[in-house]
């Protein structure tokens, strides 16, 4: 089973041309079927893995971008 970090690349990378929240992007996950998941724990846990990927010393290396401003809107960098 693939991990958040690896769902979240593969969607942003294969079923998106914009930035995508969160909520997004587990519907995303869930309806293609890309990892089985149940209750309201996967959105946190998904919600939790992107906002440490977008902070404090994660920020350089991580794959992830958060688009400034109120909206949780993530993408990926463009290396």
């Amino acid at each position: 089973s693939l991990s958040f970090h690896f769902m979240n690349i593969k969607v942003l990378e294969n079923f998106s041309d914009a930035p995508m929240t969160p909520k997004q992007i587990l519907h995303v996950i869930q309806t293609k079927g890309l990892k089985e998941m149940r209750g309201t724990a996967p959105l946190a846990c998904l919600v939790t893995m992107l906002h440490s990927q977008v902070r404090g010393d994660r920020v350089k290396n991580s794959i992830f971008f958060k688009l400034p401003g109120r909206m949780s809107l993530f993408t990926l960098k463009v290396l």
